[in-house]
């Protein structure tokens, strides 16, 4: 396999999740503040400018916009071409990438993402807003799912399928922290009596609802929505698809996959980092992680994701160019390009 097939089967998957997960934190945000009559331009204002703190997108965010308003941030989140992760600019580039391996998909896998470009390409923000926004929402996650069980059953479970599903779980993990630190700031304020404690579980239940697990929390904890529930059910879940454990796990498994190094031990950087990600969520428990900080616990899986992504990259998708003067040696290796699997082109 070609070093730039495994890039765009890698970068076309993640996309894909991005959009899917933006487009559900979106949704459900813009519902949780219609809900709440008494809101006001300040509160309005604190609600979006931590998701987009937690996103790490308020300074591109605010280089565009004079105030952080509703309307805005769900332009920016889907529409603005100016910013890279915004649902328009994912679907967009994961297209591209599919365009550039378009023999090595199947032709479902292509007809779904370009059905799914053609949809945003004649999309306007103020129309989708006046229109009903949660309905357009809805497609986009429901493009997203149909995507992934249109790859699940067409495509071979060979080597392209692993880095379809490492870019996946990857963003997975990914957005799922960007998600939980949006709210660490409830876990730094005590929660007051009577209508304090109501928000509080308002704001649990909309976390629940942007990871896709709100039903799948209800099934193991009922009605019994705690901070300390939720973190063990997102961050620790070994059954729940959106959670940073099972996520984790599944990227090891396709990194291994890859390799074919059993998963007892490691034969690159991105599966030492990934095996130690998988050891600190799993051995930590909900109050230990509230107790040491919980923005500094997510920071830390997310640069460790951070980290996987660019060894990744580094192993099987792009190789350094060697210099035949300076190195003589490395200039008989194979040549760069090409993706080295267990001793041999893959």
């Amino acid at each position: 396999m070609l070093c730039r097939v495994a890039d765009s089967l890698f970068w076309m998957s993640r996309y894909i999740e991005r959009a899917e997960n933006t487009a559900r934190v979106v949704d459900v945000n813009i519902q949780l503040l219609l809900e709440r009559y008494h809101s006001d331009a300040q509160m309005i204002g604190n609600h979006w400018g931590r998701i987009l703190d937690g996103f790490g997108e308020r300074a591109v965010f605010e280089s565009i916009y004079d105030e952080i308003t509703t309307p805005n941030v769900a332009e920016y989140l889907t529409f603005s071409r100016e910013n890279p992760s915004s649902i328009l600019s994912c679907i967009f580039a994961a297209r591209e990438n599919a365009r550039m391996i378009r023999d090595q998909i199947s032709s479902e896998m292509w007809e779904i993402i370009n059905r799914l470009y053609l949809f945003l390409k004649g999309q306007d923000a103020e129309r989708v807003l006046r229109a009903g926004v949660s309905e357009f929402f809805t497609q986009i996650k429901e493009f997203a799912h149909l995507f992934r069980g249109v790859t699940d059953a067409t495509f071979p479970r060979q080597l392209g399928y692993e880095f379809i599903r490492a870019g996946c779980y990857l963003e997975r993990a990914y957005k799922t922290v960007d998600i939980l630190d949006s709210k660490h700031y409830l876990l730094e304020e005590d929660s007051e009596a009577g209508e304090g404690m109501a928000l509080e579980v308002v704001e649990w239940v909309s976390v629940l609802r942007s990871c896709a697990g709100a039903e799948a929390y209800h099934r193991v904890y009922v009605s019994d929505v705690s901070r300390l529930n939720v973190l063990a059910f997102l961050v620790q879940s070994r059954a729940f698809p959106h959670s940073i454990l099972f996520s984790l796990s599944q990227l090891q498994l396709a990194l291994h996959s890859i390799s074919g190094c059993p998963l007892s031990q490691f034969s690159n950087e991105a599966e030492r980092l990934c095996g130690r990600a998988i050891s600190q969520v799993l051995y930590t428990s909900a109050s230990e992680i509230v107790e040491e900080g919980f923005h500094d616990y997510l920071q830390g899986i997310k640069a460790a994701a951070e980290k996987i992504a660019i060894e990744l990259s580094n192993r099987y998708m792009f190789f350094p160019i060697v210099d035949p003067v300076e190195d003589p040696e490395g200039a008989e290796e194979d040549a760069p390009g090409q993706l080295q699997v267990q001793g041999g082109t893959a």
